[in-house]
């Protein structure tokens, strides 16, 4: 009985080492991952003298508020010297790279058609760092599913200016039927045209950068870059030129 008991302990203790050293051996491998949205790059972690040594690391999530990670996210990081490396999020949404880098990095993320894009470099590779993509200060880093409507009027005016986009109210006729596209690469994304007062609704655009086209008969053909933005969108007014 006592043989039977000491037997089973010493398989039970064997199984036990067997899973700890395949679950390392694993993460090691980078199988699996854990501490989502923790900064992993501080001293005694996945810096020098620390863990494997990572350049770049932080996590994307789905939403602004940080609720779930966002797997399957494609982000790509440009270093100071030109280098650049393409990450893909795991099932908790963090990215990490051991490639030896140079901050400041241009980093864009990007999901099944839609895109979004730091205003500026990042100083460091540590996303998660305390400062930066944190809740309390610039936020978190995420990219959205949900897309959303664009909206806008455009005006003509007699005018022989270059026409601008302007977040103010003209004095211009509403310009009806006038063609309205956004455009990737040469290719037109979506498209639409303007009702009898001026107005327009661009459905369902994706988070990404763009080409905004506006032609009519008569004027001037307006054309400019756009970014689409995940929340805040502001209705756009437009002025066209007469030829």
């Amino acid at each position: 009985m006592v043989q039977r008991i000491l037997k089973y302990v010493v398989c039970f203790f064997c199984v036990a080492v067997f899973l700890a050293n395949g679950a390392q051996l694993s993460f090691a491998e980078g199988k699996v991952s854990h501490n989502a949205g923790k900064d992993c790059l501080t001293s005694g972690c996945h810096a020098s003298g620390g863990w494997k040594r990572f350049y770049l690391g932080g996590t994307i999530y789905t939403d602004s508020e940080g609720t779930t990670g966002r797997n399957g996210a494609q982000v790509k990081a440009v270093d100071a010297n030109g280098a650049t490396v393409n990450l893909t999020s795991d099932r908790l949404g963090n990215i990490y790279s051991s490639q030896s880098m140079a901050a400041p990095f241009t980093i864009s993320v990007s999901y099944r058609g839609r895109m979004v894009t730091m205003p500026g470099t990042a100083s460091g590779g540590s996303c998660n760092a305390d400062g930066c993509h944190i809740v309390g200060s610039a936020g978190r880093v995420y990219i959205s599913s949900k897309d959303i409507d664009l909206t806008g009027t455009v005006t003509g005016a007699d005018t022989g200016s270059s026409p601008e986009i302007s977040y103010q109210e003209t004095d211009g006729a509403m310009i009806a039927n006038a063609k309205v596209s956004l455009s990737r690469n040469g290719h037109s994304k979506y498209r639409t045209t303007t009702d009898s007062t001026g107005a327009f609704t661009l459905k369902k655009v994706k988070a990404n950068e763009y080409t905004l086209k506006v032609t009519r008969k008569g004027y001037k053909a307006y054309k400019q870059s756009y970014e689409m933005k995940q929340k805040d969108v502001s209705a756009l007014d437009i002025t066209l030129s007469k030829k």
